[in-house]
Formats: C-alpha cells, structure tokens, sequence
C-alpha cells in the first residue's frame, strides 16, 4: 500500500510522541524530530550548493556581502566568548592552495578575513603567502582534496611554532568557576580508532581519546600546562595522517611543556566553532584559542550548505538574495 508524505510524517511523529510518553525528555525528542524533518525537506527543496558560483556570476555580489557579514558576525562572537573566559583568541588562515594562485573563494575572502580581524582586535596570522611558495606535490594528498600529507603536517606546524612562541608567556588569568565539565570537549566520536575511504578512495585514519579531541590521551584536572585549544576544518584536522603525524600531535612532540588540544572537526565554519566553544572545548580552560580558518568558509554560510552541516542542526531557510540567486543558477 502506498502512504502519501503527509501521512507518512504523520505517522512518524505519532510514533515519536508515543514513544516519549514515558520520558521527560519527550519535548527535547519531539523538537529534534521536527528540525530533522524540517532540514530534510530543505535539502530536498533546495539540494544545491553553489559555492564559487556566487563570485563567478554578476548578480553575486550582494549576496556574498551578505555571507561576509554573517561571518564576521561570527566572529565578533568567537572574540567575546574567549575573552569572557579570559582566553587569547588568534586567527590563523589557513589554506591548501599550496603552490598557485588563490582560488576564488580566497582571493576574495582572505583579505575580508584579515581585515575584518583588524577591525574586531583580533591577533591574525595569514600563512596563505607562505604556503604559495611551496610546492602542492609535496605538501598536498591527491591533487584535489586540499588536505595536508605528512610534509605538509609538518610544515604547518613549523610556521605554527611560531605563533606559540609568540605567546609563550600568556597565561589566562580568570579562574574557571567551578562546574561539572561535559562529558565530552570535541565533536568527534569519542574513543575511536577507525579507518575511512576519504577521497579518491585514499585512507583515512582518525582516532580519538574518551573526550571526543584527536588526541592520543585525555586531559586531566586541575590543569598545569599552558593549554592551547585548535579549531578547524580539514586544515587542522589533518583527516588523512595517523594522528602522529597531525601538525597538533608534532607541535605537542614539539612543546611537551604545553597541552595541545585539536578540536577540528569536517565542515566546520565559526558559527559552529562558537557553538562548540561555548557548549564543550571551553570547559578545556584554554589559554589561547586559535581558530583555522580560509575563504571557503565565507562561503560556507550559504543556507543549503548550513543545512547540510550545522553542527546546531536547525532548519536555515533562504535569504531574499538567496533565494533570488538559487531561482538564477545555471
């Protein structure tokens, strides 16, 4: 018998409140279900992310605008969260356009970045110019995938290494109020060692201590380290490295007198990086936060993309010049 889609999700969500009759969190249950709904009806309407596209085509400007602006919001936030705990935030760009010419999305949105850093007082170290000069072969997996090999790792960790010293002495002076800590400090899944096919069916290797970090141990309180707290995307990750060659595990190799903490995660951008701050890697007590970041995470805010991986998973739902500049792709 064939059941329409009304009555489909009908039956769906009847089931749901049936099933959390019997349990306290059944509105949490019920609010969960209908975003999930929410956002998969979204993804089937509007299944598209342009990406690039939005730079390539006349009528993108105003909308870019629009995504820098949501970034920026972002990351005003990111700087009020760590100052609140009495962390330093620094900015680093963070690229895999090794050895060309910058893409679009970072030829537009570097300087957007580092300006908008600039204006918002925030510390920000761009190795995009250093990393032009270097050779992709040797410092890139595959030749699209845009992730570190393990001299790529390592020279990103070479230039990271100065940054650490550059704060050497910085130590957070607020004392963390005394509250229970989440059970978990990172997104990935926790107490894991896995083998994945990334792409072009390349191994990749995450494995992860009880606390949901790529890291090999768990941090213990009260601490008594200089903690510095890393989040990202692939570019800090290091998704398709064991962990011991990761640019975070060498400069931990580096800098024993340190704790370094790699929180990445896939398809973060700084809306999800502040959300993850403020509901987990907080309770890590950083001293400094540094946050990787490039132009394709501008670019990331577009609404179908945000429904896709928003680590909040509530429904977004198209601007006017969104839903203008969809209606006109190609």
């Amino acid at each position: 018998m064939k059941i329409n889609r009304p009555i489909l999700s009908l039956l769906l969500l009847s089931a749901i409140l049936f099933a959390g009759s019997c349990n306290y969190n059944t509105k949490n249950n019920i609010n969960g279900f209908t975003s999930k709904i929410g956002r998969a009806s979204m993804i089937d309407k509007y299944p598209r992310s342009p990406g690039e596209e939005i730079l390539r085509q006349p009528n993108g400007s105003k909308l870019y605008n629009e995504l820098e602006g949501r970034y920026k919001e972002s990351l005003s936030a990111m700087a009020i969260e760590a100052d609140r705990d009495g962390a330093k935030l620094v900015v680093v760009v963070l690229t895999p356009d090794v050895g060309r010419s910058l893409s679009l999305a970072n030829t537009y949105g570097i300087p957007f970045i580092v300006q908008s850093c600039n204006q918002l007082g925030i510390d920000c170290l761009d190795l995009s110019t250093i990393l032009s000069t270097q050779d992709s072969n040797a410092l890139i997996v595959g030749p699209s995938s845009g992730n570190w090999s393990k001299a790529g790792a390592a020279f990103v960790a070479d230039q990271l290494s100065y940054l650490l010293l550059g704060y050497d002495c910085y130590k957070n002076t607020k004392p963390f109020p005394a509250v229970a800590k989440p059970a978990t400090f990172g997104d990935l899944q926790p107490g894991k060692d896995e083998v994945l096919l990334g792409e072009k069916d390349i191994p990749l290797h995450l494995t992860t201590n009880s606390q949901g970090l790529r890291m090999d141990h768990d941090l213990t309180f009260p601490k008594k380290k200089q903690t510095i707290l890393f989040m990202g995307d692939a570019e800090i990750l290091c998704p398709y490295l064991d962990n011991q060659f990761s640019a975070t595990s060498l400069l931990q190799k580096k800098y024993p007198g340190k704790e370094i903490i790699n929180a990445g995660f896939l398809h973060y951008t700084i809306e999800d990086y502040v959300s993850l701050y403020v509901q987990k890697a907080r309770y890590t007590e950083p001293d400094i936060v540094v946050v990787c970041t490039n132009g394709e995470d501008i670019l990331d805010y577009f609404f179908s993309d945000r429904n896709r991986y928003s680590r909040d998973k509530r429904v977004y739902r198209p601007s006017d010049n969104e839903k203008e500049f969809y209606s006109q792709m190609n």
